[in-house]
């Protein structure tokens, strides 16, 4: 197994996907994590599987806004209707449709073709990919048979949000922009330096985020920091200390 691949599982196995791996310690960024799993897909079809089961349950902690930026600035097009079969399998039975925002930013697969290498390095086994291709992976041009959860091997969500405690938020805000604002934040470098590049990186319009932030500084989740640019008065934006951990502090400061 390549240390690529390793490192994948064991992001997953962090987020709560049952593969045996060691958790990786962190909690991963979910849509660079997305991404790196479309790139690899096509290795494992165990980590499709499994990536497809947790989006089922836990799409909501996806940040979607994000999501739509990073496979625009980010995935390789190769990859990206890999992702698209991915996220619309992770969607099926969801009312409304989880992902299908991000569906419509991504095309099919240019040539029809097994999605797993091991049936594409072999004519016979393409050939019976394609005759069991299920409609959703015709739809994608990327083969493979129908997808059966696997439920059994996903945590149950107390298990996730005690060791990622991060995602709780996400969970509140269930993927709308407000999320990504905040994983930016977190995980994309200087995406706080300004509401602008915060934007940018969020995958939102300016008066979006700005909205967003407001929310998230009347609850506390960030903090605008006034300060000089070089010709213009810009507005910097940094992670706040959680509301539950500030209230905790401040009643002991009474008592």
């Amino acid at each position: 197994m390549s240390k690529q691949l390793d490192n994948l599982l064991r992001q997953w196995t962090q987020s709560g996907a049952g593969f045996s791996a060691e958790p990786d310690g962190m909690t991963p960024d979910l849509e660079r994590l997305l991404l790196d799993t479309a790139r690899h897909a096509h290795e494992m079809a165990r980590l499709f599987i499994m990536a497809a089961t947790w989006l089922h349950r836990y799409g909501d902690l996806i940040a979607k806004h994000r999501l739509k930026r990073l496979i625009r600035e980010e995935l390789e097009p190769e990859y990206r209707p890999v992702l698209g079969l991915l996220l619309d399998i992770a969607q099926q039975r969801t009312h409304p449709l989880e992902f299908q925002s991000v569906l419509k930013t991504i095309n099919p697969a240019e040539h029809p073709r097994p999605l797993f290498s091991i049936e594409a390095s072999n004519e016979r086994l393409a050939r019976r990919a394609q005759r069991k291709a299920s409609d959703i992976s015709r739809r994608w041009n990327l083969w493979c048979s129908q997808i059966d959860f696997k439920n059994d091997a996903i945590r149950p969500a107390h298990w996730i949000m005690r060791r990622n405690s991060g995602l709780i938020i996400r969970g509140d805000l269930r993927g709308d922009l407000r999320a990504s604002v905040l994983a930016s934040l977190r995980f994309d470098p200087g995406a706080g330096t300004s509401e602008v590049s915060l934007a940018e990186a969020s995958g939102g319009s300016r008066a979006q985020v700005r909205n967003a932030l407001d929310n998230l500084e009347l609850t506390g989740r960030v903090r605008r920091l006034p300060n000089q640019g070089e010709k213009r008065r810009r507005t910097a934006v940094e992670l706040a200390r959680s509301p539950a951990r500030s209230a905790h502090t401040n009643n002991q400061g009474l008592s």
